[in-house]
């Protein structure tokens, strides 16, 4: 029960990251780990914010996804918004010449809602007590320890065989990725 949960957490990391990644023309391309790790630092309170609207109603007002949700993004965007401009450069990475001449200051705000149309119309509502669940054993981590979990999570799944919109890169090292 606890890894399914862990691999729903690093699904639904995964799901924020594909956003970004989805308009790479080569479906070969892979992100460091380092990168894939500053993209979902950065994208963790949108995608956060997602599931919690998606989740609304399928949850008690007590739930960490209704009633403890803004404590826990105010603690989490200062971290999102130190990895922002890493994660633009994935994001730049990933959509190659699509993003060209756009602003980066508008990149920011449109990643948002797409990350939340995209994930929310994933979430069923009664997956929405066990989602609460593990955000509320996830909540008191920094956000740079969800986010490499989730990324080991990924690579797990990938040596594994299943298929992610999220490719991290094969590496041989062994150390964990530096923010």
């Amino acid at each position: 029960m606890r890894k399914s949960l862990l691999a729903g957490a690093a699904a639904a990391i995964g799901l924020m990251a594909s956003s970004a990644q989805a308009a790479a023309a080569d479906a070969r391309s892979c992100l460091t780990r380092a990168e894939a790790t500053n993209l979902a630092v950065a994208m963790l309170p949108d995608l956060l914010d997602a599931i919690s609207k998606k989740c609304a109603t399928a949850l008690p007002e007590a739930a960490t996804l209704r009633a403890g949700l803004p404590p826990l993004l105010e603690r989490y965007r200062p971290a999102a918004d130190a990895a922002w401009p890493k994660a633009l450069l994935v994001i730049g990475k990933a959509a190659g010449d699509t993003l060209q001449g756009i602003d980066p200051k508008l990149i920011r705000p449109m990643i948002g809602p797409m990350l939340g149309d995209m994930f929310g119309s994933s979430i069923k509502p009664a997956d929405c007590p066990q989602i609460d669940r593990v955000v509320t054993d996830l909540a008191p981590l920094p956000p740079a320890n969800i986010a490499d979990l989730a990324i080991t999570l990924v690579e797990i799944g990938q040596k594994s065989g299943k298929k992610s919109e999220l490719v991290i890169c094969p590496t041989d090292d062994k150390t964990t990725a530096s923010l």
